[in-house]
């Protein structure tokens, strides 16, 4: 027989280890959220396209491009010598998705998991 401790520890960090910092930062930083709601909004775009659109320089503008394409919230796509970004959907619903599942497998094995 388990120890009902550690089940709950166990699903604690499962829970825990789908919380992907680098995706939730990525999300709270206001810059970022309005690239993103370009992007929805306008499509596959390059940096040019972006910084026009937003009071920021090109270079944060890049900054931000690149730490979003490494959480896996853009793909981007080499055109010759532009590179374009995209809202990778797929990733995002597939992180939200597990993180959702966590939540539900805990509560159902554990309660609360506060315990």
């Amino acid at each position: 027989m388990t120890n009902p401790s550690k089940i709950r520890e166990r699903y604690a960090e499962q829970l825990v280890a789908n919380f992907d910092s680098k995706f939730f930062k990525v999300l709270s930083e206001p810059v970022r959220v309005q690239i993103l709601k370009f992007l929805i909004l306008n499509g596959s775009s390059d940096v040019g396209s972006i910084a026009q659109a937003l009071p920021q320089d090109r270079s944060v503008i890049s900054r931000h491009l690149k730490f979003m394409h490494e959480a896996e919230i853009l793909s981007c796509e080499k055109v010759s010598r532009n590179v374009y970004y995209d809202v990778n959907a797929g990733a995002i619903r597939e992180k939200l998705e597990n993180i959702a599942a966590s939540i539900a497998k805990c509560m159902a094995e554990c309660g609360s998991c506060a315990h």
